[in-house]
């Protein structure tokens, strides 16, 4: 283990970065002062350095581990003249980033530039293909090949993605709304207001028993979705009226039944499955009796520094993957990476 590592009998120093956040550090000029100006989508379709990303649902387009951008397209326009939804992702290290959100059952694999598109079905199975041929791929699949720009506008497009399929009319008065500002508003077309993109702010917090000096332990858990011997930390929906702080302390208590205090934030990270941006949290534990929550945990239990090395190289335990700040959580309590 490492130096960092075999220091901490306790709690790890919080005033650590959390290892690299894959979705996090992804960074992409949004430009969003020009998504309010005139005929901004027409203008960008007309020109043929854009970058356009064909969005399906929450998958993007993919050959061996490159997002497929295309050029614009002369279908491209008659969708979104016909009220399809276009949006402008922003200034890219290759140009200007727009997403066209595509119906999820019927829209074709794009074509890399100067090959012959083909549909879906027949792109992912071809036998002169074979791993080289396009498909539809989520971020959880393609996450951590990705990086830059390119994660950044996935990870953006798809979010948005999924508020625009949700969100056709209007909260208030149940009229149809219409895209403005490039994407990112629905305008109600009966009393005028306006709607923006929803992120729903979510903790996720490693929570630490330091009652032994030497070793301390991290609460995991299994919730009912999961089987076998894949384990997490706990997390939750931060409630109207409520801090970060507050969230960590009765999530946890209301899943475990565990007190905490000394809560520490340590990073975030947005999480598009839906809309959520995950807040990373580091807290200590008052009590360590366990109740499980029913029907929200499955199991849980206290692990060591010692128990979660059995247990990865048993595999009677399996962690999140390395895209979920769970994984840096986690890591950042063991004190290095884990296998």
């Amino acid at each position: 283990m490492s130096e960092v590592a075999s220091s901490l009998g306790g709690m790890p120093d919080a005033t650590r970065p959390l290892p690299d956040l894959v979705l996090g550090d992804a960074v992409v000029d949004r430009d969003a002062l020009r998504r309010s100006e005139p005929d901004l989508i027409e203008r960008l379709l007309a020109v043929a350095t854009t970058r356009v990303l064909d969005v399906r649902g929450a998958s993007v387009p993919q050959r061996r581990t490159q997002l497929l951008w295309r050029a614009p397209q002369a279908e491209d326009r008659q969708w979104f003249d016909t009220g399809g939804v276009v949006l402008y992702l922003g200034q890219t290290s290759h140009g200007p980033a727009l997403a066209v959100l595509r119906p999820q059952d019927d829209a074709p694999v794009p074509a890399p530039t100067g090959e012959r598109p083909g549909n879906a079905a027949t792109a992912t199975t071809s036998e002169d293909d074979g791993d080289d041929a396009p498909s539809w791929r989520t971020l959880r699949d393609i996450g951590l090949e990705l990086s830059g720009d390119d994660l950044a506008c996935v990870t953006a497009a798809v979010a948005l993605a999924q508020w625009h399929a949700t969100h056709t009319h209007c909260p208030r008065c149940g009229a149809p709304t219409i895209v403005v500002e490039a994407g990112w508003v629905r305008r109600c077309e009966a009393d005028g207001s306006h709607h923006f993109p929803r992120t729903d702010p979510a903790v996720i917090m490693a929570i630490v028993d330091e009652s032994d000096p030497d070793d301390s332990r991290l609460l995991l858990a299994r919730g009912p979705r999961w089987k076998g011997p894949h384990r997490s930390v706990l997390a939750g929906f931060v409630e109207p009226g409520e801090s970060f702080e507050q969230a960590v302390a009765r999530e946890t208590f209301e899943e475990s039944g565990v007190e905490v205090t000394d809560v520490r934030y340590l990073g975030s990270q947005p999480w598009p499955f839906p809309a959520s941006v995950m807040i990373g949290c580091i807290a200590r534990a008052v009590t360590t009796p366990l109740r499980a929550q029913e029907g929200e945990i499955e199991e849980i239990g206290w692990y060591s520094r010692a128990d979660v090395r059995q247990g990865l190289a048993d595999g009677s335990l399996a962690l999140p993957g390395r895209l979920s700040i769970a994984r840096a959580l986690i890591e950042h309590w063991y004190g290095e990476p884990l296998p």
